[in-house]
């Protein structure tokens, strides 16, 4: 990681600006091998704040933010990772590096010894950072930046799926009528349902190095299980069912009993678990994308109910 070369001004001001574009917390990247780069009047095009004693941008404009992994969704959660620039796996850390995300790519440690903060930055707790590109350290180029706050960024996603793990789910509980004090039939509709107060949305949010990462669970349907083999999806928390209502009272969750095991009645154990949608943002000093999507998780289910189901008797009269 050529950590031992001491870098100063001077030395910064003969690297080649590295061809990286947005870091939230990025500033100036410059390569140290190769021919001088071209100059800019301004600097760059893409940057916001430029150095001309150094050379250097300072704080570089974000075009946008790099898309979410598509391969990352779905989950069970708990435990962190990174992604290189293709969306391959990568180790947080390595040999006591930290892996920086876009725009960098790279495993970084702050350079040693420090140089001279850039010109209006000399006050801030910032920190000049060194890492060779790439994550499989094969690359030949190296690049030095400016990160104001010191920190490496946070990696969004990875810590809003340690997050899967804490998010405080509904333990949904499950209400069928006929209640389990009566009784139902074969092929009756029977109401299904959980209380309207265990229906809405739960976050669970996370702060370190600058940056906070709120993981947003947002419910999108009840999966029931019978206790026949048997599963039913409703979207929403569904219909309660009140004493008094007529028989043909409309609901858009229920579920009729086919068929029976025991000749003399089958008693079923009902549950419901809610299935959330994950949704996570990143705000303050995020690497790369600042939101995106963990798929689907299903929660643990809360108190069961119970339902007994008869065949319905026949009655032959018979003519004298």
């Amino acid at each position: 990681m050529h950590a031992d070369r001491p870098m100063n001004r001077a030395a910064l001001a003969s690297l080649s600006v590295v061809g990286l574009v947005a870091s939230v917390l990025a500033a100036v990247m410059l390569v140290s091998a190769g021919p001088t780069s071209t100059s800019w009047a301004d600097g760059p095009g893409d940057c916001a704040e430029y150095d001309p004693e150094t050379g250097a941008c300072i704080r570089w404009n974000i075009p946008g933010t790099t898309p979410s992994n598509p391969g990352n969704t779905g989950g069970t959660g708990g435990t962190a990772s990174c992604q290189d620039k293709d969306g391959t796996e990568v180790p947080c850390t390595k040999d006591g590096l930290t892996w920086w995300g876009s725009p960098h790519w790279c495993y970084a440690e702050p350079q040693r010894p420090q140089s001279p903060p850039p010109r209006g930055h000399e006050n801030e707790n910032g920190m000049w950072w060194t890492c060779q590109t790439g994550a499989s350290g094969n690359a030949a180029s190296f690049a030095v930046w400016w990160a104001s706050g010191g920190l490496a960024p946070v990696d969004g996603a990875a810590v809003a799926r340690s997050l899967m793990v804490t998010i405080p789910y509904e333990l949904a509980d499950a209400k069928i009528a006929p209640p389990p004090t009566y009784h139902t039939y074969i092929s009756y509709k029977n109401w299904l349902w959980i209380e309207s107060s265990q229906w809405h949305t739960v976050s669970a949010s996370r702060s370190l190095r600058g940056a906070t990462v709120t993981l947003t669970a947002s419910p999108s349907y009840v999966e029931w299980d019978m206790g026949n083999g048997d599963t039913v999806s409703c979207v929403g928390a569904g219909r309660a069912w009140v004493k008094g209502m007529p028989e043909d009272a409309p609901t858009n969750c229920s579920y009729a009993y086919e068929e029976m095991e025991d000749p003399e009645g089958d008693t079923w154990t009902v549950t419901a678990r809610i299935n959330y949608t994950l949704a996570w943002t990143c705000e303050g000093n995020c690497g790369g994308a600042t939101s995106g999507d963990l798929g689907s998780q299903l929660a643990a289910a809360g108190d069961s109910t119970t339902i007994t189901v008869f065949q319905r008797q026949t009655v032959n009269k018979n003519g004298g």
